[in-house]
């Protein structure tokens, strides 16, 4: 049986027992909780709605098998490990969400005849938020493994002939026209607002055009510690991917939309610096996901990464 296959096993089971976990308490505790069951609460942790004790597994439940079929496709479908990793941590963090948020209302519930009566402390969401946080984590290191589907790996480019003992950097500027308008035109406003309507109102209006701005271009450099990308003209924030956590260099087209959007964007399988479509630098990480980089020119960039991997591998 191979990774896919276990992987699509093992995610049904647990969807499985996860639904059963759902609802026992439900079913064994029936005869202590008020009907109808408090189901919701204000800030201050007093119950101001209800529902019928029969109809509040309806309620939770289709969230979380809809969240699990999501996954068990998504991890069963993908070719690569960090699919069926993100997937795994998708399923573990989703069970432990709804099974804390059920143990918690249940909890709350138990032994109380009216609904009205039922307090709920704030301090309930902490560890709910904090296992699941946990669950994702475990859930990742679990699906992480073994090897990507044969097909998967990303065509390498080629290699560039380093001569001994001399010291080679790429350098690429990449801008986003779509950002610099969008940052230009959100200042033109803030100084409208500032100058013309409401000063409070137009401060923030310009931090966040100027914020735009500044994150509208990056610059890419390669060399023999790795990959970094400094943003704008200030060359601030910097996103550096050191070589040895790099497995292979490659090019690729890629639209925005494919990696969720413009600018910084993480995914299960996928990080991605995108300020433009097109070709796009491709960086196989050892961890199995992809890091991509929207860049002019980008095939010598992966071609000199591919060497530095080659040299330091001798």
């Amino acid at each position: 049986m191979n990774h896919r296959k276990t992987f699509l096993v093992v995610s049904l089971l647990w969807s499985v027992l996860v639904t059963v976990a759902l609802i026992t308490p439900l079913v064994l505790l029936r005869d202590r909780l008020p009907d109808p069951i408090a189901s919701h609460w204000s800030f201050d942790g007093v119950a101001d709605d209800s529902i019928p004790l029969a109809r509040f597994p309806l309620v939770m439940m289709p969230g979380w098998l809809l969240l699990a079929v999501f996954a068990v496709i998504a991890g069963t479908a993908g070719e690569r490990r960090v699919h069926r990793a993100g997937s795994a941590a998708v399923l573990g963090a989703g069970a432990l969400f709804f099974a804390g948020i059920l143990g918690s209302t249940v909890w709350v519930n138990l032994d109380h005849v009216a609904w009205q009566d039922v307090r709920l402390p704030m301090w309930h969401l902490l560890p709910v938020l904090g296992g699941a946080a946990v669950a994702a984590w475990i859930g990742w290191l679990l699906g992480n493994r073994g090897p990507d589907e044969p097909g998967a790996e990303p065509e390498a480019a080629g290699e560039l002939d380093l001569a001994p003992g001399r010291r080679e950097v790429w350098i690429s500027p990449v801008s986003s026209p779509v950002l610099i308008a969008v940052g230009a035109a959100t200042m033109l406003v803030a100084v409208g607002l500032i100058l013309l309507v409401n000063p409070p109102v137009g401060v923030p209006v310009l931090l966040i055009g100027l914020l735009v701005a500044a994150l509208s271009s990056a610059r890419v450099r390669v060399d023999e510690r790795g990959v970094h990308v400094a943003f704008g003209l200030q060359r601030y924030p910097v996103r550096r991917i050191r070589l040895d956590q790099i497995r292979v260099a490659s090019v690729a087209n890629h639209r925005a939309l494919e990696v969720g959007g413009w600018g910084y964007r993480v995914l299960p399988a996928t990080t991605a610096i995108m300020l433009r479509g097109g070709e796009c630098l491709v960086l196989r990480l050892t961890s199995g996901r992809d890091f991509v980089i929207s860049v002019d020119k980008p095939e010598r960039g992966a071609e000199l990464v591919n060497a530095l991997l080659a040299e330091r591998s001798m």
